[in-house]
C-alpha cells in the first residue's frame, strides 16, 4: 500500500496515461429505441452494494458524498462533475463549471491532499471522463458547453498536457441544448444527456459510425451526471435522486434518494476496473473541426 501511494502522490507522468491497458476489440451494440418514464424500485440490498458516490452542484465548499456520507469536502469553491481515477482510485479528479480548471487530490494515510490544478482550459470545463483511446491509453477527456448557445466539444487531455478535440456535439443531435454531460461505455459508445432542462434525453453516438440515436426521454425531470457500468447507466436528477437506467429493455429505477441534497449533478464509483472493465473512447464520424485555433494551457504539474 505504502508504494502505490508514493506512486501517485511522488509521480507526477502518470497522473492521466500512466495506466496502459491492451485494448480488446469494439464492436457496435443493438440498436436502443426510446422509451419514456419507465420507473421500478430497487431493493436497499441492491442499492447499498452499489456503492455509489454523487456531488451537489449547489454546495460551496462542495462535497463528492459517498452514500450520504460526505467522502472528501474542498476547502472553498463548488464541485460539479468528479471522476475517480479507474487505475487507481484514490485520485480524486473534479472540476467546477464555472471555472475552467481540472483539480486532482490524493488520498493518503492521513486523508485527501491539496488540490492541484492538473489543467487550464481556455472557458469553462463542464464535465469529465476517463476513458481508453483505440490504442489502448487511458485519457481524461473533458466537455465545453454553453447550452443552447453553441455547439459544444468533448476534448482528450494528451500526455503532455494539451488537450486535442475529441467530439464536436452539434446542437441539432441534441434537441437543441447540451450541458456538456458524456460517458464513454466499455463498447466504445459515447452518451450525451441535453442536461439540465425538461424534457431531457439520452443521445447515443454508435461506435464506428457517428450515428447519433436517443436512447430515453424524460418528461418530468432532467438528466445529469452520466456514468456507464457493467452495462447500466446511471445518473442523477439535478435534485435529490439517482437513478439506474437499464440499457437492454430501458427501464429507470430510482436506486437512492438523498433528502439533503438539492441539486444534485454526477454520480460516480470508485474501485480499480480492469482492461475489460473499462469506458472506451470510440472512433465516430469526424467533423469538421472548425474555429479551434483557441490557446490552450499545458497542465501545470503531473507531467
Amino acid at each position: 500500500m505504502l508504494a502505490i501511494l508514493l506512486i501517485f502522490v511522488v509521480a507526477t507522468a502518470g497522473a492521466i496515461t500512466g495506466l496502459q491497458k491492451e485494448q480488446a476489440t469494439l464492436k457496435p451494440v443493438q440498436s436502443i429505441g426510446a422509451r419514456t418514464n419507465y420507473t421500478v424500485e430497487y431493493t436497499n440490498e441492491t442499492t447499498r452494494a452499489l456503492d455509489l458516490y454523487y456531488t451537489d452542484a449547489k454546495e460551496s465548499p462542495g462535497s463528492v458524498y459517498h452514500m450520504g456520507t460526505p467522502h472528501y469536502t474542498r476547502r472553498s469553491g463548488n464541485i460539479y462533475s468528479f471522476a475517480f481515477h479507474p487505475g487507481v482510485p484514490e485520485k480524486l479528479y473534479f472540476v467546477n463549471a464555472n471555472e475552467n480548471k481540472i483539480y486532482l487530490t490524493a488520498l493518503t494515510r492521513t486523508g485527501y491532499s491539496a488540490e492541484q490544478v492538473v489543467y487550464t482550459h481556455s472557458t469553462y470545463v463542464r464535465d469529465i471522463a476517463f476513458a481508453l483511446d483505440d490504442a489502448g491509453d487511458l485519457h481524461l477527456y473533458f466537455s465545453e458547453a454553453t447550452g443552447a448557445g453553441a455547439n459544444g466539444m468533448i476534448y482528450r487531455l494528451e500526455g503532455n498536457g494539451t488537450a486535442t478535440p475529441f467530439y464536436e456535439v452539434r446542437l441539432s443531435d441534441v434537441g437543441g441544448s447540451w450541458a456538456g454531460d458524456f460517458a464513454f461505455d466499455t463498447d466504445g459508445n459515447l452518451y450525451l444527456s441535453s442536461g439540465n432542462r425538461i424534457p431531457a434525453s439520452i443521445y447515443r453516438v454508435r461506435y464506428g459510425t457517428g450515428g447519433v440515436e436517443t436512447v430515453y426521454t424524460d418528461n418530468e425531470e432532467p438528466i445529469k451526471g452520466l456514468v456507464v457500468q457493467d452495462g447500466q447507466m446511471y445518473y442523477a436528477n439535478w435534485r435529490d435522486t439517482i437513478y439506474n437506467l437499464n440499457l437492454t429493455d430501458i427501464r429507470k429505477i430510482t436506486i437512492y434518494t438523498d433528502p439533503d441534497r438539492t441539486w444534485l449533478s454526477d454520480v460516480g464509483f470508485r474501485r480499480a476496473l480492469s482492461a475489460e472493465e473499462m469506458p472506451r473512447a470510440g472512433t465516430y464520424e469526424r467533423l469538421q473541426l472548425r474555429d479551434l485555433t483557441r490557446s490552450m494551457t499545458r497542465a501545470a504539474i503531473h507531467r
